[in-house]
């Protein structure tokens, strides 16, 4: 039964559902014609929704796969229909179109706090090159355009002052590091397309913690190279990044770690309650 019919009592009882005691299998509403351009996900006091961007009918509905108890969720959506979800210490993946949990990675020894989530993609893309006529104040943003192929996406989960890599298939960590320096803040990461090494894609994931700057490779967790920016002793340890190409997609979807910092702004509260 579709509890979202159209008529205002109905989505108002559909809301009320969700007081009581319902279980942690996801729960996919019939009747529904959708596809993933119609979906929007929503997470809020230790729930996943799935709703229909048109009007808002809810399509699903799933606890946190490890109970988030009204903290924090992230979440990040690939290429490939698998919705990421980081809280309190933990990363899952569920099935985007139908809320089903795939896998979960506890993350041992990384807290039991907020997550900053992505992967990096499943396919590349290339600048598109601008006409040579055009004079360099005249120039747009670049066009990007599918170059092919790349190796599978790692996900890249951070909490409390460490980073990392996951099988996005089969929930198994790949490595793990914990960024000097960085103390418990919580890490912020971004990924660029990919460069060119040996012939081959060379991916590589920038990381900001506290002071600190890192850049690894996103399939072995290697460092490239590690910075510290700042040497002040004043001032909040939370960082946050930008590059031309990562502002240029967060302009669509404002809604990053970089730019809507609420789980910085969480732990920030956290800390004071601590200290009074």
């Amino acid at each position: 039964m579709n509890i979202f019919s159209g008529s205002d009592k109905k989505r108002k009882e559909g809301v009320e559902d969700d007081a009581g005691s319902d279980s942690g299998s996801a729960v996919l509403m019939e009747g529904n014609d959708f596809s993933r351009n119609d979906i929007l996900i929503c997470a809020t006091h230790g729930k996943l929704y799935a709703i229909h961007k048109r009007d808002g009918t809810r399509l699903w509905r799933a606890k946190y796969p490890t109970g988030a108890y009204g903290g924090i969720v992230s979440l990040f959506v690939t290429d490939t229909d698998k919705l990421l979800a980081g809280a309190q210490g933990k990363t899952a993946c569920v099935d985007l179109m139908t809320g089903e949990t795939a896998w979960i990675n506890k993350m041992p020894g990384f807290g039991v706090e907020e997550v900053s989530i992505v992967t990096t993609p499943s396919r590349f893309l290339s600048p598109q090159k601008h006409p040579n006529d055009a004079s360099q104040d005249e120039l747009p943003p670049p066009d990007y355009h599918d170059a092919g192929a790349h190796e599978k996406p790692v996900v890249i989960a951070s909490s409390r002052g460490k980073v990392m890599g996951i099988d996005i298939d089969t929930g198994e960590t790949l490595w793990t590091y914990k960024c000097p320096g960085g103390g418990f803040n919580i890490p912020v990461a971004i990924v660029e397309p990919p460069s060119l090494e040996n012939g081959r894609p060379h991916q590589l994931v920038y990381v900001g913690s506290g002071k600190w700057v890192y850049c690894l490779k996103t399939n072995t967790g290697d460092v490239v190279w590690s910075v510290k920016v700042s040497n002040s002793r004043f001032g909040y340890g939370y960082m946050t990044l930008a590059t031309p190409w990562s502002s240029r997609l967060a302009a669509e979807a404002y809604s990053s770690f970089s730019q809507n910092p609420s789980a910085q702004t969480r732990d920030r509260i956290r800390q004071q309650e601590r200290s009074t």
